[in-house]
C-alpha cells in the first residue's frame, strides 16, 4: 500500500478527484495508482487532479508516456481545466496545443523557476539528470502506466518525490519492449495489480463508471476484464438508441471452413450488416441523426482481413468505414463496432487460440463500442476442448462476453 504521512487509510468520499487530490498531498515519498477502464474520464479525472495540485499546492509536475501524443493529450486536459500554458511546458513534437515549448536544456530552469508547473515527456527526459534534476519534481505521473514498463518507471522515479500510476492493465501491452528479468519484464500497474483484473483498493483507486458503453455493452465488458466492477453511467449512457436494435454485444455467427488470417464469408456477412444498419436513426446525448459510415469500427486481429475488408467495403461504397487492428484502434470509439474472429476453427487459428482468445485483446475490441458489438465468427471457432485450466477459462471468458447468437443468412 502507498505510504502516507497521516497513516490513514485512503480517502474515499466518492468525489473522485478530490479524493485521489488529497491522497497525493498525504503521499510520503511513496506511489498512488488511478486503474482507469475504457471511457471512464481516467484523462480528465488526471488533468483536474494536476491543475489543482499546480493551482492550489505550488506543485511541480511531471507527465511521462511512451509516447508524445499521450503526453499532449493530457496537457489539452490540464490546459481546459485552466492552467496557463506558461505553466505546462514540453519539447516540441508535432505540433502545439497552447504550451510552452523547451529544448532539453531549458527542463531544470523551467522547473526551478515555477511555483507550480507540469513539464512532459518520455522516459528518456525523465531518466536524464541533463534534463530533469533528480528530486526536482512533486510529482511524476506515469500516463498510461498499464503498457509503461517497470523498468522504465523504475528509471524515471528518480525525477520526483512521488509517483501517480495512470492506466489500465486489462488493454493492450506495449508496443515496444526491452527485455527485461522478472517482474520487472512487466507493466508498473500490472505489478501493482499483481494477478487480478482490477487494482485492489488498498494501493489507489479504480474508476469504476463508464461514460461511453452502454449498459448492455458495458456489463460483458466488466465480466469479462474487471471482475464485475465496472457500471456504465446510466445517466449519460442509457438514452442511447439505435432505432430498432437491441443494445449490448452479439454474435453473429457465419459458416466457414478452413479459413485462418482472412475470411470472405465474414467479410460479406459485415457488409450485409452494414446495409441493414446505416441511415437507422441514432439518439445520443447529440440529438438524433441517421447512423454513419463514421459511426461504424471494424476490428480484427489481423492484416490480412484488414485488407479484405477494406476492398469488399469500398466496393460496397463504405469508404469512411474504419477498419483495422486492435492495436490501431486503442483510444477511439464508436456507436457500432464488428470485431471480425477469422479464423474457422481452433486447427485453422496460425497464432493460437491464446492470441484469439485474448481477454486484453477482446476487452479492447469490444470496448470500443458505445452500444452495439457483434462478435463475428465461425461456430466451430469455440467447439474444442481446452487442455489447461488457463485454456479453459480464456474460452468460458469469451463465451460469457456475448448475449445470444443470431446466424448469419
Amino acid at each position: 500500500a502507498p505510504r502516507t504521512r497521516s497513516g490513514a487509510p485512503l480517502p474515499a468520499t466518492g468525489a473522485v478527484a478530490a479524493d485521489i487530490t488529497a491522497a497525493l498531498l498525504d503521499l510520503d515519498a511513496s506511489y498512488l495508482a488511478v486503474h482507469g477502464p475504457p471511457g471512464t474520464g481516467k484523462t480528465h479525472t488526471a488533468a483536474q487532479v494536476i491543475a489543482s495540485l499546480i493551482g492550489d499546492h505550488g506543485w511541480r509536475v511531471g507527465v511521462v508516456a511512451q509516447a508524445h501524443a499521450v503526453v499532449e493529450n493530457l496537457f489539452a486536459g490540464i490546459l481546459a481545466a485552466g492552467v496557463d500554458g506558461t505553466r505546462v511546458a514540453k519539447k516540441l513534437n508535432s505540433g502545439n496545443g497552447g504550451w510552452t515549448d523547451i529544448t532539453n536544456p531549458q527542463f531544470a530552469d523551467f522547473i526551478a523557476g515555477h511555483d507550480g508547473c507540469v513539464v512532459g515527456g518520455t522516459a528518456w527526459d525523465f531518466a536524464s539528470a541533463t534534463k530533469v534534476p533528480a528530486g526536482s519534481l512533486d510529482l511524476l505521473v506515469v500516463e498510461e502506466a498499464g503498457q509503461f514498463s517497470l523498468a522504465n518507471t523504475i528509471a524515471v522515479a528518480r525525477a520526483a518525490r512521488n509517483l501517480l500510476l495512470l492506466g489500465d492493465p486489462q488493454q493492450l501491452p506495449q508496443v515496444s519492449q526491452g527485455t527485461h528479468p522478472e517482474p520487472v519484464d512487466g507493466s508498473a500497474l500490472a505489478w501493482l495489480v499483481d494477478g487480478h483484473h482490477t487494482l485492489p483498493p488498498e494501493r489507489g483507486y479504480f474508476l469504476d463508471r463508464s461514460y461511453r458503453m452502454h449498459p448492455e455493452v458495458c456489463r460483458g465488458v466488466s465480466r469479462l476484464s474487471y471482475d464485475n466492477r465496472l457500471r456504465s453511467h446510466a445517466d449519460v449512457t442509457a438514452a442511447r438508441r439505435l432505432d430498432g436494435v437491441e443494445p449490448g454485444v452479439r454474435t453473429l455467427a457465419v459458416d466457414h471452413r478452413g479459413n485462418a488470417t482472412d475470411s470472405l464469408e465474414e467479410a460479406a456477412a459485415i457488409v450485409a450488416a452494414l446495409r441493414d444498419l446505416l441511415g437507422t436513426a441514432w439518439t445520443d446525448e447529440d440529438g438524433t441523426r441517421p447512423l454513419g459510415q463514421r459511426d461504424v469500427l471494424i476490428v480484427t486481429p489481423y492484416n490480412a482481413q484488414v485488407v479484405l475488408l477494406r476492398a469488399h467495403l469500398d466496393a460496397a461504397g463504405y469508404d469512411d468505414v474504419r477498419v483495422g487492428t486492435v492495436d490501431k484502434f486503442q483510444g477511439q470509439q464508436a456507436p457500432v463496432v464488428f470485431l471480425s474472429m477469422t479464423a474457422s476453427s481452433i486447427d485453422d487459428v496460425p497464432r493460437g487460440i491464446a492470441f484469439l482468445l485474448n481477454r486484453n485483446r477482446l476487452n479492447v475490441a469490444v470496448s470500443r463500442a458505445k452500444y452495439l458489438a457483434v462478435i463475428v465468427r465461425s461456430a466451430q471457432l469455440t467447439d474444442y476442448l481446452p487442455g489447461t485450466p488457463d485454456r479453459l477459462v480464456e474460452l468460458g471468458a469469451f463465451l460469457s462476453l456475448s448475449t445470444c447468437d443470431t446466424p448469419a443468412g
